[in-house]
């Protein structure tokens, strides 16, 4: 890590990127969102304005602050604030309920939380609850209790903050936060050295340019939304934020002549599907990144069929790996396109990105050859560095540099990864994971429920679906709208069952586990997938 800053010109912190481009764009435009539109010298005016003021507040170096909040140019500036003073970024799902909220502030300490209007209720109940988090800031929220973002950046100096000693580059950045397999979220530690490294391979991966015009859907306290604004500032791109639906994402697109952008395949569905999807003007729109899951064969003709000029590539990574893994590029696209004999390549998530190592290993850590299914692994200084104040879930996910992900794959004889299966239980639904412990917990609460179980079964809209089998308690009786409204306010929304099952009894094995993935497999069966 000592040659990062040479290798990425110089650059000690992910807060150098601000600064970099006011040097370099000052008048360009850097983060648009909604009406405001900032140039990058306002971008780094404002950051130093936040930077300044944490200090005043007493916010130091290694110190660690969260974000829970929907996406807006604030997101983004306090970021990269708190970057600058060498404070630690905490990201938090912003569809999560107060006791998720408050169980990332007490495990990662933090000593404040950022957060804004739609969650200000959610926020104030959870940091009553995390004895360190003693400062409350609210971007937009006009509650009186609160600090004012707004207000502190109009009361702050704007001058650069400087560290003595400076930033070395194996402090840590970012705890990007991720549920385990025991549901519990972990914090993945990313250094400022990895970051910028991750920076430098993602956007040659995507081919980041400083000419793109980029919309970010993906909200950006997650892999794919910090994946993508980093990049776009390492880049110099200018950044469209924006909250998705359709019609948002539609109008920006066209209103702000939108040349790359980053979705799932269940968005590309859901805009290809609004009526009026021919009627707007994304002529400009020349790159579609996607990732999650592989795009069905149906769905890429439409969309290219119905966007001519646009280019596909997908990427493979997790929030372990941070940016670095997979790239399926546009050509190898155009190939399964007029190939029948090539189609299969959709299915594959790519080969590794510049830089990067993969591998397949079995359960005993030995590299399996081409062909045979295992659990893909990334080696790459872009990894992350652990987990936070978790040596033993760090120790079952990093071995020999390597970080295991718990997928399931294999790799053919061309180089190409395959993504078979997950090796744990969790649910992908749409871009969100979910890890069924996390909702048997709140379903066994309800009193008419014995035993739970929680597995994802095939959607046409999410890929996977949340679903729970329950079995009932003697002379119980419930119904399916009971227990999905059981679990508001308790977990967030998208972890909720689209379904119900009641049944007499759940599969287990000789030690009395229930076997999720016997349950799974029966709504799996006459799917071409497993995943």
């Amino acid at each position: 890590m000592n040659q990062i800053p040479g290798i990425l010109g110089g650059l000690t912190g992910v807060g150098d990127l601000l600064g970099r481009n006011a040097r370099l764009f000052p008048s360009k435009p850097g983060l648009i969102f909604g009406d405001v539109r900032l140039g990058w010298r306002e971008v780094n005016t404002r950051c130093c304005r936040f930077a300044n003021a944490l200090l005043k507040l007493g916010v130091g170096r290694g110190d660690r602050v969260a974000i829970y909040a929907s996406n807006s140019h604030q997101w983004v500036e306090a970021s990269f604030a708190l970057s600058k003073i060498g404070a630690v970024v905490v990201t938090v799902n912003d569809r999560l309920s107060p006791p998720e909220v408050a169980y990332i502030l007490e495990n990662s300490r933090a000593i404040g939380l950022i957060t804004a209007r739609p969650q200000l209720a959610s926020a104030q109940a959870a940091a009553a609850r995390a004895p360190a988090c003693r400062l409350l800031i609210g971007i937009d929220t006009g509650a009186p209790d609160l600090l004012d973002y707004e207000t502190l950046l109009a009361e702050a100096s704007d001058a650069e903050p400087l560290l003595d000693p400076p930033l070395k580059a194996e402090e840590a950045s970012m705890l990007l936060y991720t549920s385990g397999t025991t549901g519990f979220p972990k914090g993945a530690i990313y250094t400022h050295g990895s970051t910028l490294l991750g920076m430098l391979i993602h956007a040659h991966a995507i081919g980041s340019r400083t000419t793109h015009r980029v919309m970010l859907p993906s909200p950006l306290y997650s892999a794919a939304g910090t994946a993508g604004i980093y990049c776009a500032v390492y880049a110099g791109s200018t950044s469209v934020i924006v909250n998705f639906d359709v019609e948002t994402a539609l109008r920006t697109l066209e209103r702000e002549r939108i040349t790359f952008t980053n979705l799932v395949p269940t968005t590309i569905q859901r805009l290809l599907a609004r009526e009026d999807f021919d009627q707007y003007d994304l002529s400009a729109l020349d790159t579609i990144l996607y990732g999650g899951s592989p795009i069905a064969v149906p769905v890429l003709r439409e969309a290219r069929r119905r966007l001519p000029g646009c280019r596909f590539r997908q990427t493979f990574a997790s929030t372990e790996t941070g940016t670095a893994g997979t790239v399926l590029e546009p050509e190898d696209h155009d190939l399964a396109l007029a190939d029948p004999a090539c189609e299969h390549l959709l299915l594959s998530c790519g080969r590794p990105q510049l830089g990067v190592d993969l591998a397949i290993f079995d359960a005993d850590g030995r590299e399996l050859p081409p062909g045979e299914v295992g659990e893909i692994a990334v080696r790459t200084e872009a990894n992350m560095a652990g987990f936070w104040n978790n040596p033993e879930a760090t120790a079952k996910a990093m071995r020999n540099g390597w970080v295991l992900t718990g997928d399931m794959a294999r790799r053919d004889e061309h180089g190409y990864f395959y993504l078979v299966d997950r090796k744990n239980d969790m649910i992908v639904t749409g871009a969100f994971n979910v890890y069924p412990s996390e909702v048997e917990r709140v379903l066994q609460d309800h009193p008419a429920v014995y035993e739970v179980a929680v597995v994802g079964v095939p959607s046409v809209e999410w890929g996977e679906a949340v679903k729970a089998v329950v079995v009932l308690r003697p002379g119980q009786t419930v119904t399916e709208g009971d227990l999905i409204r059981h679990c508001e306010g308790r977990i967030a929304g998208y972890k909720k069952p689209k379904s119900v099952d009641f049944v007499e009894s759940l599969p287990r094995n000789a030690t009395g586990k229930v076997l999720h993935r016997r349950l799974r497999e029966s709504y799996w069966q006459d799917q071409g997938r497993k995943i």
